[in-house]
């Protein structure tokens, strides 16, 4: 059993990092021999993404010999862009982005935070997390690496400065080729998980077009100018148009067309936190999307 005391200059780094540093051995090593017997700091476990200060007491075993870490990720990580910033993926659906209170399933901010270090600053169990997808939703999600990147993306979102374009199928063909929305959305007054387009609410943007029609649904592209919880969800479902799967804000009898909500977060624009370049990145529509275009252009 190695003890460690942590000694001035250390910060705010992720144990497994300091570790590594201290002990000269590579990450992985730690990892495995973590997972063989739990650390301490101060007499307490500790998790290897947490940060350690001066001061802190490290209680370690390291097996030089340790078995295979059990490899239970459930997905690759998609990475669309990396730096030692930001990180953009192409999330999956059926994957929360961070804890809630009750879930015990894994998050994509957990596994992400395993894959590398992330930003400290933020709400507790969220780092790095800047803006967020619903479980169920696929697509272009960011996470900041450094607390400049943080702060930078978080004001950028609030300013709305960042673009982002989404890919929806919803119920029925609107009338017009494109539309707008602008209605305010709040919490729930009955059941505060669900949003609701009202007038006392916050300010809400929902730009559409019609990339095609169907028979009963209609494929759009999307854009938002403001990031409401639940905003494309909310305002299609107010128009009469809710999202194909959506069983929170749409209609239950399309479940035997759609295994989720159709929405992908399909492209962003964003300037970079530290070099001020601008980035547009896109991901690709996820193969359940592609396959229930082409089932419902066979209708």
């Amino acid at each position: 059993m190695a003890i460690i005391t942590l000694g001035e200059g250390v910060n705010g780094e992720r144990c497994d990092k300091i570790l590594s540093q201290q002990l000269h051995l590579p990450r992985s090593l730690i990892k495995a021999s973590f997972q063989c017997s739990p650390f301490l700091r101060n007499g307490k476990p500790i998790r290897l993404n947490e940060c350690v200060y001066s001061g802190d007491r490290i209680h370690c075993e390291i097996n030089p010999n340790p078995p295979p870490l059990p490899q239970s990720n459930p997905f690759s990580l998609n990475i669309i862009f990396e730096d030692e910033d930001i990180l953009v993926l192409n999330k999956p659906a059926g994957i929360a982005v961070h804890p809630t209170v009750g879930m015990r399933e894994k998050t994509l901010v957990e596994w992400v935070a395993e894959y590398c270090p992330l930003c400290p600053l933020g709400e507790h169990n969220r780092p790095g997390v800047v803006h967020r997808l619903d479980k169920d939703t696929t697509g272009l999600i960011i996470f900041a690496k450094s607390n400049g990147a943080f702060n930078a993306l978080k004001n950028d979102f609030a300013q709305r400065r960042i673009e982002k374009q989404y890919s929806c199928i919803v119920h029925g063909v609107p009338s017009l080729q494109t539309g707008k929305i602008e209605i305010p959305i709040a919490r729930g007054t009955t059941d505060r998980t669900k949003m609701i387009a009202c007038p006392d609410g916050k300010s809400a943007k929902t730009v559409w077009v019609t990339r095609k029609s169907f028979k009963n649904f209609a494929w759009l592209e999307v854009r938002i100018h403001s990031g409401r919880t639940h905003q494309i969800r909310v305002h299609m479902n107010h128009i009469g148009h809710p999202i194909g799967g959506d069983r929170t804000y749409g209609r239950m009898a399309s479940s035997f067309i759609f295994n989720r909500p159709m929405l992908h977060a399909e492209s962003i624009a964003l300037i970079h936190p530290q070099n001020k370049t601008k980035l547009s990145l896109s991901a690709p529509l996820p193969q359940d999307f592609v396959d229930t275009l082409e089932k419902l252009s066979q209708m």
